[in-house]
């Protein structure tokens, strides 16, 4: 028996549960899977198993898999770098459409050809960019959808301040620090009145919002028929992205948005470049007290409940089902956490986000159900969202 000093290894898995120590009772099932996890680990950190395992070709493949899974999780933040660095000098934008030498990129993007050289051969590595022949550089598929899409690489840019917030991670998850730089920069978690918020603080965190939503929006719109609606509000509506997008693929359905009053006047500046404001109204106030425009067929909640805590969030939904009308079809669209791959993805990158910010968490599709049952919402359900990393849905009335 292996007893920490890497002599051997168990043949047999002994069951060491709570019981032992005097605590509730487990089932008898419980208690067997336990006794067998624990087994099994103390196999893993043997080194005597682990040269077993080494010399077997199948089980090699599966340690060699979770050895290398283990180095990402180690090297993860240098991955993350990598990408901050290409998006930072421009490798995108330079090589969009375009097969490129090393010299061409590194004089588009103001770069030493040695460096440009070195950054393009780690971007090749994370499969950012591809090399089809000798100095010819391409973008991957990867690189052409952050090629394409301008707020996936402002929302990498942002990330600068999570990284910093994240420099001393046990403090960090200790809640040693309060005051993040990204508690500062979205100004409505700070508490006090958020109605007071001026166009200042307002308008960084409402254009990152803008720019960041089209993928978002095309998977809601694929996933749910707005056109079956004669008229929408977009509660949270930020400055409109996803009106406008709801608008561009509706021509008939009338359109609405209630936020903040610095928020909305964002908005009417740019729904009136996308030609869309004589077909919309916006409604200045704060949604947890604020009259909400009853006469809606539709209301939205696009990644607004996920920026609050739960006491908020109830204040939020009472104050709806306060104001709106009996068979209003009320939409949640927002990152939901979940077990399959996607959704797991989600709750890793979003708690980490939302414990920095001081406010919110990724919630599963059944918590935010209850939420809504809770403040008298009716027959809410989970619809299927073409990409449940972006986005789940839940869909309930009042």
């Amino acid at each position: 028996m292996d007893t920490g000093g890497g002599r051997g290894f168990d043949a047999s898995p002994p069951i060491r549960t709570s019981e032992a120590r005097g605590e509730p009772r487990q089932s008898l099932l419980q208690s067997v899977a336990i006794g067998l996890r624990l087994w099994r680990s103390r196999q893993i950190a043997s080194p005597r198993f682990r040269a077993f395992v080494s010399r077997m070709p199948l089980l090699r493949q599966i340690a060699n898999r979770k050895a290398n899974h283990l180095f990402r999780l180690t090297t993860g933040f240098v991955h993350t770098q990598i990408l901050s660095a290409c998006v930072g000098v421009g490798i995108f934008e330079a090589l969009d459409g375009e097969a490129l030498s090393t010299n061409a990129i590194a004089a588009r993007c103001g770069m030493p050809s040695d460096a440009m050289r070195r950054l393009l051969e780690q971007a090749r590595r994370l499969d950012l960019v591809v090399s089809l022949a000798p100095d010819l550089w391409l973008l991957s598929d990867a690189g052409t959808v952050l090629a394409a899409d301008r707020g996936l690489r402002e929302m990498i840019r942002h990330h600068d301040m999570l990284y910093r917030d994240l420099a001393d991670a046990p403090a960090f998850w200790r809640g040693d620090h309060s005051d993040t730089e990204l508690r500062r920069y979205w100004a409505y978690v700070r508490g006090g009145d958020p109605a007071s918020i001026g166009n200042e603080e307002a308008a960084p965190y409402s254009a990152l919002m803008r720019e960041s939503q089209t993928m978002l929006a095309d998977c809601l719109l694929v996933s749910h028929d707005f056109g079956q609606y004669r008229s929408v509000l977009d509660v949270g509506g930020g400055e409109g992205a996803f009106l406008a997008a709801i608008g561009a693929r509706h021509p008939a359905t009338r359109l609405a948005l209630f936020d903040l009053p610095a928020v909305t006047q964002l908005a009417t500046r740019h729904l009136q470049e996308r030609g869309l404001l004589t077909r919309s109204r916006l409604h200045p106030g704060d949604f947890t007290r604020d009259p909400i425009p009853a006469d809606q067929d539709c209301v939205t909640l696009v990644r607004i409940l996920c920026d609050h805590d739960d006491d908020r969030v109830l204040k939020i939904l009472a104050n709806l089902h306060r104001h709106l009308a009996p068979g209003t079809h009320l939409l949640v669209a927002e990152a939901m956490a979940g077990n399959t791959d996607g959704p797991n993805l989600a709750a890793i990158y979003f708690t980490s986000y939302f414990t920095a910010m001081g406010s919110g968490r990724c919630r599963t599709a059944s918590e935010i159900i209850a939420l809504l049952a809770r403040s008298g919402f009716a027959g809410a359900k989970v619809a299927t969202t073409t990409n449940p990393l972006l986005a789940g849905l839940v869909i309930a009335k009042r």
